[in-house]
């Protein structure tokens, strides 16, 4: 398992910490691979944007642990920026399917958000140059990031990289899905898996308080900004606890500030943002973007917590309107006041009622076994696909 760790701690991360702790609880033999950001500031900037390209070190790396051991499959998690797809090849040459999990749009997008300016954009979707991009600075509005991220991309577009040399891609929304279709991604190598949600025997749904929660970065794509509006403009009479950290916290303190009944936890282990979504009757998650899944809403469903969420992104294909929660128009604070006020307006027992037909939907279809089925699955197809190929190359 192969991934790239941001500097601040995210989803992503969560994420492939949890597929590991769940293959690891099958017997599944994992041994990882992970690089950290914290090595740009050691090997200057210049280094790491041509390894951004094609890093010969992780692939030197990578290739001395395939040839130390055996293995079935190479799962590439996130490999931007120091990583890179040069990893694909190493597997290759040990005769060793590749899967890569598609956490964010960055082959399609220099944001790997969709997102300029706070609306929606695709204007380099399906392009071999993502000239836009770089006109509109759309990496951390660096000019020679957003550079080195669109040439990233031109280069693996022209090169054929993924189509060549990926067995099969994992995306954990229909909508991750088509966004890749569209920009060039083989269809019939793309399968739709959800995240995984951590192993927590010891937490169960409740008690609850009357309150909401939010829980994820404190950011302009997180909807954060409209999330706070509510409270201080829409005048909901609630708690409501916000989790996590961000770039816009100073912000939001100062927005709510002497307003009492928002508070603000920090960053918290899964585990404890779990207890606090279980205690909660309500999770808020009001993206801007359209967002690659909705892992917290996933948390929220296994706690037995209804959710808000918008409309027309991965995490708000997740609610059942009206039976696990509510739908709201992205970035738009009367949509979301009204939803959020509608909602505990509603007797206690209907406000439960929602929460547990969110439980009963995640152990339908959401539950660890399910996940760990489709995951297998899909490493037996790669598997498959591999062998065939160097069966022509062979012929």
């Amino acid at each position: 398992m192969v991934h790239n760790h941001y500097l601040v701690r995210g989803g992503e991360d969560a994420s492939f910490a949890a597929e590991c702790g769940l293959l690891r609880s099958a017997g599944h033999e994992v041994e990882v691979y992970v690089r950290e950001n914290e090595e740009i500031e050691q090997q200057g900037r210049l280094r790491t944007a041509v390894g951004t390209f094609w890093s010969r070190q992780s692939r030197r790396e990578v290739a001395g642990i395939l040839a130390a051991g055996s293995f079935d499959v190479l799962h590439v998690q996130n490999s931007f920026p120091l990583i890179s797809p040069s990893v694909y090849g190493a597997a290759q040459d040990a005769g060793v399917a590749v899967v890569q999990t598609l956490r964010n749009y960055r082959p399609l997008c220099a944001s790997a958000l969709f997102l300029r300016a706070g609306e929606h954009c695709e204007l380099c979707l399906g392009k071999t140059v993502g000239w836009g991009g770089l006109r509109y600075r759309c990496y951390r509005g660096s000019l020679p990031g957003s550079a080195v991220v669109v040439g990233m991309n031109a280069l693996h577009k022209l090169r054929g990289t993924y189509p060549r040399e990926v067995n099969r891609f994992i995306v954990a929304a229909e909508i991750v899905r088509r966004k890749f279709l569209e920009g060039g991604f083989p269809q019939d190598r793309i399968r739709v898996k959800p995240n995984v949600v951590p192993d927590l025997p010891d937490l169960q749904p409740g008690p609850r308080q009357k309150r909401a929660i939010y829980v994820g970065r404190y950011s302009e794509e997180k909807g954060v900004e409209p999330l706070l509006q509510s409270w201080v403009e829409g005048r909901i009479e609630v708690p409501l606890v916000m989790v996590g950290s961000g770039p816009l916290e100073e912000k939001l303190r100062a927005m709510t500030a002497g307003n009492p009944l928002v508070t603000f936890a920090g960053r918290l282990p899964v585990a404890e943002a779990c207890r606090e979504i279980a205690e909660s009757e309500l999770l808020i998650l009001p993206t801007q973007c359209y967002e690659t899944f909705g892992r917290t809403v996933l948390e929220a469903y296994a706690m037995g917590t209804a959710v808000i969420s918008s409309r027309g992104t991965a995490p708000g294909d997740l609610v059942r309107e009206e039976e696990t929660g509510y739908l709201v128009e992205p970035g738009n604070v009367e949509s979301l006041t009204s939803a959020i006020k509608r909602f505990f307006s509603l007797p206690g027992r209907s406000r439960g009622a929602m929460g547990q037909r969110a439980l009963a939907c995640y152990r339908a279809h959401f539950d660890r076994k399910s996940n760990l089925e489709r995951l297998t699955a899909i490493y037996r197809e790669a598997i498959a696909d591999a062998e065939a190929a160097r069966g022509r190359t062979a012929s």
